[in-house]
């Protein structure tokens, strides 16, 4: 595709360098203004399209670290350049002609080479038009558009000149008005020099639009409906920005959805924006930005424990009481060993006062500190510490539901760990109240009991009985 776009470029220099030697040299011979302008017009139309050539070489190169959105622009740039160059010829033709309609007019010598350079020139922009513009529409490319529009502006301008030439033979043969035949060469270069002025303007606008991120009014307002009509986006929180580089559409989108919900969640709303977004732009590189976003039907605990998330704390055993005229909110806040009881109030200060802001009514806060080790302990397994535990369980009586023991001993004290059945159909609080009656008792007999971990399993022993098992 860069080679075919490069070799159209390159068939348009030698064109355009051919056309303007023939043209300025009858133009010189003849003293035509007209043809003079039309040769001007070519002599510019080499540098536009050795410009045309270069740029798309340049646009084609892949995206790399300094421009990360490709090279693309350098069309947009090379279509500036030559709307430069269309207006500095429509300014040399139309001071030439208003000279010669004004100041000086002449009647220029009308040869048949005249004639030949003009009908060879509009067969050869005639091909040239016709094959920018389907390489363009083909690469989408708005230099070679802004090429086949300059050579648009010159079959205009030929015609006009051809036009004006017969105007000036027939005056052989018909009785025409001295004034018109006179200034009919400086009126066709008038009028191409309009005809530049019009089409410099154009394509000058599309650049500096194309340059300055202009997007359609109405796309981004689409785009953020199509957004807002997914299910998981919160109302009015979708941003959109998106920009063209060539025909490369990039649209960055930022949207809230409901706090609380998984990364996987998140993963899949991206997804679902991209494909909305592609439905409107095809192909288009989408990046988008997921924020959590509180909504009116928030449940309290899902706001205590998103606030506790954004301030990097973890909390656990949380309960929330609604007592007249207040919501009570009750937790454990878990922080590393080390830190001091002031540096722990700290946080926990931290963590009270962004819950009372996020919650919409009166709110009381209580904090339990929690010491959490992030680190690996050292722990043993002690034959006669089991033994005891198992003897103080044996004694207890719900020891029938106890299946298994295990005991650890470390540098703080002692760890049990208990597995316990449960039928499946059993209320979690109704767990719960039983593992907290069991875990006291066990701390009651043996107060160097650091930690007890119950584990319910929801089927008794396969054999159906529970029984204490020893483990050494």
């Amino acid at each position: 595709m860069a080679e075919s776009k490069q070799s159209i470029a390159l068939a348009s220099v030698g064109s355009s360098a051919v056309l303007a030697g023939i043209k300025l040299i009858v133009g010189i011979a003849t003293g035509s203004l007209g043809i003079l302008a039309d040769a001007f017009d070519s002599l510019l139309d080499i540098i536009a399209t050795g410009i045309t050539f270069l740029v798309v070489r340049f646009a084609d190169l892949p995206p790399d670290e300094n421009h990360p959105y490709g090279h693309a622009r350098a069309e947009n740039l090379g279509a500036l350049a030559g709307t430069v160059l269309l207006f500095t010829t429509a300014g040399w033709v139309l001071w030439q002609a208003l000279d010669r309609i004004l100041i000086n007019p002449a009647i220029p010598e009308i040869t048949v080479w005249s004639f030949l350079v003009i009908l060879v020139s509009l067969a050869i922009n005639i091909l040239r038009v016709q094959a920018l513009r389907q390489a363009a529409a083909r690469f989408k490319s708005p230099t070679l558009a802004a090429n086949a529009a300059n050579f648009t502006t010159d079959i205009l301008s030929s015609l006009v000149v051809l036009i004006s030439l017969s105007l000036i033979g027939l005056n052989y043969w018909l009785p025409l008005p001295e004034w018109l035949i006179r200034r009919a060469d400086a009126l066709a270069a008038l009028v191409v020099a309009g005809v530049l002025l019009y089409v410099a303007w154009d394509l000058g606008t599309q650049a500096i639009r194309a340059l300055m991120d202009d997007v359609p009014q109405d796309l981004s307002r689409r785009l953020i409906y199509r957004i807002t009509d997914l299910p998981d986006v919160v109302p009015d929180s979708a941003r959109v920005r998106l920009r063209f580089v060539g025909e490369q559409p990039f649209v960055e989108v930022t949207i809230g959805t409901p706090r609380g919900r998984s990364l996987e969640e998140a993963h899949q709303l991206t997804e679902d924006v991209e494909r909305v977004v592609r439905a409107e732009l095809q192909q288009a590189d989408v990046l988008v930005h997921v924020e959590p976003a509180r909504t009116a039907a928030e449940s309290y605990t899902t706001t205590v424990y998103a606030t506790a998330h954004r301030l990097g704390m973890n909390i656990h055993n949380l309960d929330l009481y609604q007592l007249a005229g207040e919501v009570r909110v009750e937790m454990d806040l878990e922080l590393p060993v080390h830190l001091t009881l002031a540096e722990a109030h700290t946080h926990s200060e931290r963590l009270e006062a962004a819950i009372a802001a996020e919650l919409p009514c009166h709110t009381v806060v209580e904090v339990h500190l929690e010491p959490r080790r992030d680190d690996v302990q050292p722990a043993v397994r002690y034959a006669p510490i089991t033994q005891q535990v198992r003897q103080v369980i044996s004694g207890l009586p719900y020891a029938e539901m106890i299946f298994r023991v295990e005991t650890l001993l470390t540098e703080e004290g002692i760890i049990v760990t208990l597995h316990c059945p449960f039928p499946g159909a059993t209320p979690l609080t109704e767990v719960h109240t039983q593992m907290s009656r069991i875990e006291h008792d066990l701390r009651r007999a043996i107060p160097n009991i650091v930690r007890v971990q119950i584990d319910p399993e929801p089927t008794p022993p396969e054999n159906g009985q529970a029984v204490i098992e020893n483990r050494e």
